[in-house]
């Protein structure tokens, strides 16, 4: 099951909130888990959640996490919905939550949007609300390609999709050159960990899908799960939020 919690918190003073508090929002949610579940995704190199900060206006933000994996979903909708209150220790700081709000998505539904639909989706917008970056030749890439985007979302599809493996090096090339970058409007972002400064992109790109149906289903599948699993690197640190969005085609007597 595909599950999306969005916070809305607010809180007083001087703090100005932005997307590097992903990082801080991070910590507290290892915190709020119980200790096992926590150890167990210090242990994992993938880690089947993707969560990250927006701020909208002054002295307040949305918080909003993606999860893809039943066993470990279910013990941070546990451990979030509850909440009233959001302590983050390293500002002194305490947010009022305003409102919770969950939605899901089931596999047969999910799978159905893109597989079973009379004809699939061939335009796709992506927004990158935090900082996005991909990891090429040891070295932080400062714009996006097909394949960085989809070889940064075909495991994490693959721990979600539990019976298809993505995993074929070929395949995945097949539905990155089957994708192009046909409009983009982004610029150069800069994301604080730690004592480590990330360079990366935000804003919007459009992707459009040629080839076979069956691989523009796959690749609008992969674009759309996007929204849960993020995009690029330290996706569960707060880096590559994104919203995903499909561009129907115009019908002719809307075309001027």
């Amino acid at each position: 099951m595909l599950q999306k919690i969005v916070l809305q918190c607010r809180y007083s003073g001087e703090n100005k909130a932005n997307y590097n508090w992903g990082s801080l929002f991070h910590g507290f949610l290892f915190k709020a888990l119980p200790d096992g579940v926590a150890d167990l995704l210090h242990q994992g190199q993938l880690r089947p959640f993707s969560q990250f900060v927006t701020s909208e206006s002054e002295q307040q933000l949305t918080w909003t996490i993606g999860l893809w994996d039943g066993l470990i979903a279910g013990h941070i909708v546990r451990s979030i919905m509850p909440l009233d209150s959001i302590q983050l220790e390293q500002k002194g700081l305490t947010l009022e939550v305003v409102s919770v709000n969950r939605s899901s998505l089931s596999v047969p539904e999910f799978f159905a949007r893109h597989f079973t639909a009379d004809v699939p989706c061939r335009r796709y917008e992506i927004e990158f609300l935090t900082p996005c970056t991909h990891k090429q030749d040891g070295s932080y890439v400062l714009f996006p390609t097909p394949g960085l985007i989809i070889n940064s979302l075909s495991k994490r599809y693959s721990a979600f999709m539990q019976d298809v493996t993505l995993d074929d090096p070929q395949a995945m090339e097949q539905v990155a050159a089957h994708l192009r970058i046909v409009r983009y409007s982004l610029r150069t972002a800069v994301y604080y960990l730690e004592n480590t400064k990330i360079t990366g992109y935000m804003g919007r790109i459009t992707l459009v899908i040629n080839g076979p149906e069956q691989l523009a289903r796959l690749a609008g599948a992969l674009l759309s799960f996007a929204e849960y699993s993020g995009v690029g690197i330290k996706t569960a640190l707060g880096m590559g939020g994104v919203i995903v969005r499909q561009i129907q085609p115009r019908l002719p007597d809307q075309q001027a």
